[in-house]
């Protein structure tokens, strides 16, 4: 596990070492967390390899990287030639197109070895039970099936994407979107000078659906996280664009007092979710 210090690396010992297998980390970073399992964990730059990572690089069947993309990008590049017959190589980053294009590159470069590109659909803090996890097939074998196969054993449900392109579209909605919204959402509660003790004793679901997820936001997930799939997917500036128009659309039929347009907002999100199975669940 490269980048072993970090959430995901830290999870990945866990449930690994749970299902028996041995977890080796490389970080650069000295030590793990307190929570890890690793079977041993040395601190070193996985992008600059010395000896001892080799070593470890050509003993193992799967190298699963928790680092940014860069680094991840620049790791495969420096480790791939040593990695074994057969040896999986996977990533857990948000945004994929610029990661499966260079997938796509070290295909003949790397012809030895299969590359998955995985994205867990949660915090590592929320575990993988009833998650989703999207996975991106670039080079198929033995290990990358093998490797999805844990992810379900887990809990968590694989989800193939066609290609980087269809994932980044998909998650500029899923996630761009709704982090967005959610983060415009707090930043006016803190404008309105909100006050949470009192909006608690009369707060509707909705609303304590919101505050319960900002509040994860604040004091749970890391910042980065939102960072960098706000800056990173192609179709972020669409989206913050789409997400302002929407903004400026409902305002303008609240303040000219038009109900006919402001129903239909709301109205026309029944078409949009038809096909979708979750409105029945929902709460509210």
């Amino acid at each position: 596990v490269l980048g072993a210090s970090g959430g995901f690396g830290t999870l990945f010992s866990q449930v690994l070492a749970k299902a028996g297998i041995e977890v080796r980390g490389i970080s650069r970073k000295g030590t793990p967390k307190p929570e890890a399992t690793f079977t041993d964990y040395l601190s070193a730059d996985p992008c600059n390899p010395n000896e001892e990572v080799i070593a470890r690089v050509k003993e193992a069947n799967v190298i699963i990287s928790c680092v940014p993309p860069g680094p991840c990008i620049r790791a495969l590049e420096a480790l791939g030639p040593h990695m074994s017959q057969g040896a999986l190589f996977t990533d857990v980053l948000s945004v994929k197109t610029a990661i499966c294009e260079e997938y796509m590159k070290a295909k003949d470069k790397l012809p030895h070895v299969e590359l998955l590109s995985t994205h867990p659909m949660f915090a590592p803090a929320a575990g993988w039970e009833a998650q989703n996890t999207a996975i991106i097939e670039i080079r198929g074998g033995p290990r990358s099936t093998a490797f999805s196969a844990l992810i379900e054993s887990w809990g968590s449900k694989c989800i193939q994407m066609e290609s980087g392109v269809v994932h980044d579209r998909v998650t500029a909605a899923v996630q761009n979107a709704t982090h967005s919204a959610l983060l415009a959402f707090g930043l006016c509660l803190n404008k309105m000078g909100y006050d949470a003790e009192m909006a608690a004793q009369i707060s509707t679901p909705p609303h304590r659906a919101m505050i319960g997820v900002i509040q994860r936001m604040a004091n749970i997930n890391e910042p980065d996280t939102y960072w960098d799939i706000q800056t990173e997917n192609p179709n972020s500036e669409e989206t913050w664009s789409n997400l302002e128009a929407a903004v400026a659309e409902v305002h303008t039929a609240v303040k000219a007092r038009d109900r006919e347009a402001f129903c239909k907002i709301i109205s026309g999100f029944k078409p949009m979710l038809a096909s979708s199975n979750e409105t029945c669940k929902s709460p509210y």
